[in-house]
């Protein structure tokens, strides 16, 4: 008998925790649509097999995160990421990054792709490129959470979340008058 009543006070704990944890959560989903989009932003890149200076391969993957300099630019680069893949793939299949260790040494990479990526973009600017080795997953608990940005967005619906953010503000002005 005890031991039900003690199985019953924890279920009821675990239930309460969970609870608690997922109102949190819904919590952070309200404020995240207005703060994930806010300045300043970062936009990820999809991984991409790139050519490495190693032994035993020839190939690895890293994925780019890139600064624009007005989150407004964010759209357009988007819709050049082909292109900005396309020169990236240049400028490592001339100069493939270096191995030390079996690691790869990405310092002083991004310094590299910067003036090529703007190059690219003619208009828009970004300022800040960050490489990170291997797939970094975008979404819930992945490894995206451990890099000093302070958003990241992909570019798939980024067209029709800057909709909804216009749409939302137009709805804020027509209440105000």
């Amino acid at each position: 008998m005890r031991r039900t009543v003690l199985i019953f006070f924890v279920l009821l704990g675990v239930v309460a925790a969970n609870l608690q944890a997922n109102a949190a959560e819904g919590k952070k989903k309200e404020q995240s649509l207005r703060e994930k989009f806010a300045l300043p932003s970062h936009v990820q890149m999809s991984p991409m097999m790139v050519p490495i200076n190693h032994p035993h391969t020839s190939t690895s993957v890293i994925t780019v995160f890139l600064e624009p300099v007005h989150r407004e630019a964010v759209g357009n680069i988007c819709r050049n990421v082909p292109r900005i893949r396309d020169a990236i793939l240049r400028l490592l299949s001339r100069n493939p990054i270096q191995t030390q260790s079996n690691k790869m040494q990405l310092d002083g990479l991004a310094d590299q792709f910067v003036p090529i990526i703007n190059k690219v973009l003619e208009k828009e600017k970004i300022k800040g490129v960050h490489v990170e080795p291997g797939m970094v997953n975008l979404g819930r608990g992945g490894g995206i959470s451990r890099l000093p940005f302070a958003t990241v967005n992909g570019c798939r619906g980024i067209k029709e979340i800057e909709e909804k953010l216009k749409a939302a503000a137009e709805k804020a002005k027509e209440k105000q008058k």
